[in-house]
């Protein structure tokens, strides 16, 4: 037959199986289902029969599709590839057959393990990708070497001692399908003979055949099916073969007992094992209380609109690495008018900020100066042996208050400091209180002040003064009570019933006449500076200093400067240059999900991408401690810190628009409270990217749903609710975003806030030219907030208005036909 004599062709379509009988031949260009005759001819002729007898079919070559494989070289190619693999069955090669299939005749050669493919039943393409993946994998698949003879592929691996599966047990199936996870390969075709378990324990893969594919959701979801059904269900291979197609429906899969369990386990052990490889330091804990020392944070009427801001911001840059013995707020009870004002004084709201920062723990007591006449009296008579009334100097600066707050402090020393100065660190490690209590222990020392800006570069300026200075520093700075309080009557002196001077400069007098001392020095590490009262007109420039300084990063100009004078132009966040930059934004997210989103990113094989961290206001204390979790990405990281909240849609357009840099750079979008699930995210998507990618999805697991698989569209996305296109991961270019006009994320002129991944991805998948979706798990997406039939209404009519927006194809194609003549 295989010389192309007609009279030796096996009479195919003679054959007559019992139904569900099982057997199958591969698909081959002509003598396709002479595989079949073959095989059974010669591995199977104990189960059937030849009748010579009755006359069932007259057999012809001279069809039309004969005819055609004729002109094609089909129809000898065919028959010696049938040639071939019969030889191996009937043993020709003194090979022990192991089993053969559709695709294969597997023998043992002289201790190898050797697959014969027939022709076609593997392609080139895919044998390159087989011999890339195959690596390290043992033992749950073995590693073959690859050889290809007249046009057929052939794989050898040396055999192994195993075991038929009878049963699968449930952990070696999570242990498998965990490997495949981490392997981003599955396996399609799942039954009991292609698998073997080793002596040892555990399952071993060894049908290595097309049907060993790169990972896709959906084949991944039906492949545990098919094992869990194996296992729990005791169906055999055959039922499996039969009944497959009903293990492809989710509504189906929720109804087999047990399955969303099981399989939930294993991508929640995937992403166990994944995070595990990210390195972070220590979540920073300020664990240890500083007993002797007391922060006191002195402010008025007119800080009433920031003083939640400011005390928040104050109290989380210094609780580090200690925390102060108490926390005390002193609210200046004076109404006005005040020095140099820059707003109308809010006694009332500065009570209620107060209070509420006290029930929220960020201050432990809040008192407000008396007001009493004989109160004011009788402090001025125990600082400076004079008689006034007058709460403030003849300048107009507060002494009675603040000299008042002293004295309610119930520690030996008080780190003192204004409302509105603002702290900088650049490594929240540094015990700062540590160097200052050093400094102050010398006997003639009164205090010390708080550095100033030097460059991050500089070396420690060891604490000095000459005797007699300097001032002591009312903005910021550590004072010594005990010494202090034994430093009254203060020289002073009246004017029109006013003390003519401050405290601290009274103090220095006092210093000058007794060769008492207040030093200056410290650490670069950290620092403080003082806005002037004209930059507190500018709520949004004055948070955006803040953030800056916050994270030690000042101007150079700056340097060595107390009092914040660098003109607003030159305060700006560090672009990012990166061709891959993660937009991550979060707002009050658990210390365990942070740490969590971050290791994330530092176990990413490919680590030569950029990190914007967008922090929306948290108050809770965390945002504190981001810089110490973000070292591993020193030098291509990004943070900033809101102040005030801002909401999805402007911290988005503020990281891509004004911090990524290049037009072309793949900006994906993270959130704090979730996580990558795989280490080769960042591979994934460069290799996507250049293959033309400008905008890029990939499927997600959902802890809440997790049998749901996500099939995005790019086509119809605003006539199918959005197409699935709002799923993360979510990854598109710079320029998209740039191109997108502000009134595409609005409604009513307002941002969208809720379903704003809708509002987003819908206008963004419409302008790109290649969108892709990657049917590979590599995001971790857990819910924070809980729905309810009323959240999901009313997310429900925001979907219907976002879709209802004009299509960004429409606009391009009518602005497209209004530029033609």
């Amino acid at each position: 037959m295989a010389r192309g004599e007609s009279e030796a062709e096996l009479p195919s379509c003679n054959l007559l199986l019992a139904t569900h009988a099982g057997w199958r031949y591969p698909w081959q260009p002509s003598a396709e289902d002479h595989w079949l005759v073959a095989e059974l001819l010669i591995q199977h002729a104990r189960e059937g029969a030849i009748l010579t007898e009755p006359f069932y079919t007259d057999y012809t070559l001279k069809g039309a599709m004969t005819r055609l494989n004729h002109r094609q070289a089909r129809y000898l190619s065919g028959r010696r590839a049938l040639f071939r693999v019969a030889q191996a069955w009937a043993g020709k090669s003194g090979a022990a057959v192991l089993g053969s299939g559709r695709e294969s005749v597997v023998t043992l050669e002289g201790g190898d393990v050797c697959k014969r493919f027939h022709q076609d039943a593997v392609t080139d393409e895919h044998v390159q990708w087989l011999r890339q993946v195959l690596r390290d994998v043992m033992p749950y698949f073995p590693e073959p070497s690859w050889q290809k003879e007249d046009d057929a592929w052939t794989l050898r691996y040396p055999w192994f001692e195993t075991d038929p599966v009878e049963r699968f047990e449930l952990d070696e199936l999570r242990e498998f399908f965990g490997f495949c996870l981490r392997k981003n390969l599955v396996c399609a075709n799942v039954n009991r003979a292609n698998f073997r378990r080793r002596r040892e324990g555990g399952l071993t893969y060894v049908d290595i055949s097309k049907d060993v594919l790169p990972m896709n959701v959906d084949y991944f979801r039906d492949a545990c099916a098919r094992g869990y059904v194996l296992m729990s269900c005791g169906w055999t291979d055959d039922e499996l073969r039969r009944r497959s197609k009903e293990l492809r429906d989710e509504a189906a899969l929720r109804s087999l007992a047990g399955f969303d369990e099981f399989y939930s386990s294993i991508l929640h052990e995937h992403a166990r094992q994944q995070w595990a490889t990210g390195v972070l330091p220590a979540w920073l804990v300020a664990d240890k209380v500083e007993p002797n020392v007391t922060l006191l944070i002195k402010a008025c009427a007119m800080d009433a609109a920031t003083l939640a801001v400011q005390v928040r911001h104050i109290v989380g840059q210094l609780e580090h690495p200690r925390r102060f013995a108490e926390r005390v707020l002193v609210l200046d009870s004076f109404r006005g008018p005040f020095l140099r004002q820059h707003c109308e004084g809010d006694l009332s709201r500065l009570l209620d900020e107060a209070e509420q920062l006290r029930k929220t723990g960020w201050v432990d007591r809040v008192l407000v100066t008396p007001d009493d006449p004989q109160a004011i009296a009788a402090i001025n008579r125990r600082w400076f042996n004079v008689t006034s009334v007058r709460t403030h100097c003849v300048r107009g600066v507060p002494v009675a208050p603040q000299l008042w707050g002293f004295e309610q402090v119930r520690t030996r020393y008080v780190l003192q400091c204004d409302v509105d100065v603002l702290i900088g660190r650049r490594d929240l490690g540094h015990d700062y209180l540590a160097d200052m209590l050093a400094a102050v222990s010398t006997p003639d020392v009164l205090g010390v002040a708080f550095n100033i800006p030097h460059a991050p570069d500089s070396a420690f300026q060891s604490y000095d003064a000459p005797t007699g200075e300097f001032v002591p520093e009312v903005r910021c700075g550590l004072l010594d009570l005990e010494r202090v309080f034994a430093c009254p009557p203060l020289p002073n002196e009246l004017t029109d019933g006013r003390l003519k001077q401050t405290w601290y400069r009274s103090l220095q007098r006092h210093q000058q006449q007794h060769n008492l001392r207040t030093l200056r020095g410290g650490d670069p590490r950290t620092f403080y500076l003082h806005p002037p009262n004209s930059w507190k007109r500018d709520s949004e420039l004055l948070d955006h200093v803040r953030d800056l300084v916050s994270q030690g990063r000042v101007p150079p100009a700056q340097i060595g400067k107390w009092d914040l004078f660098v003109p607003p132009v030159n305060w700006n966040y560090e672009p990012r240059h990166e061709s891959v930059v993660f937009v991550v934004k979060g707002r009050n997210t658990p210390v365990s999900k942070i740490e969590r989103c971050l290791r994330s990113l530092a176990m990413q094989d490919d680590q030569s991408f950029g990190i914007i961290l967008v922090d929306d206001a948290s108050d809770n204390g965390n945002a504190f401690a981001l810089p110490h979790l973000l070292q591993p990405f020193a030098g291509r990281c990004t943070m900033v810190r809101r102040s005030r909240r801002h909401g999805y849609m402007p911290n988005t357009l503020l990281a891509v628009r004004n911090i990524i840099s290049s037009p072309d750079a793949l900006a994906v979008v993270l959130d704090l409270d979730d996580a990558l699930l795989h280490r080769s995210v960042v591979t994934r998507l460069r290799q996507t990217v250049a293959e033309g990618a400008d905008v890029v999805l990939a499927a997600m697991f959902r802890p809440d749903k997790p049998l749901k698989v996500y099939h995005p569209d790019f086509v119809a996305t605003r006539e199918k609710w959005g197409g699935d296109v709002w799923i993360h991961l979510r990854s598109f270019r710079k320029r998209l975003l740039d191109s997108l006009p502000d009134e595409d994320l609005q409604l009513d002129g307002e941002w969208i806030e809720d379903c704003e991944d809708y509002a987003l991805m819908i206008p963004l998948v419409e302008m790109a030219s290649r969108p892709v979706y990657l049917p590979e798990y590599l995001y971790f997406y857990e819910r924070s907030k809980a729905t309810t039939p009323e959240l999901r209404s009313a997310r429900d009519e925001v979907i219907r208005r976002v879709l209802t927006k004009p299509s960004r194809r429409t606009v391009a194609s009518e602005l497209g036909a209004e530029a033609k003549p």
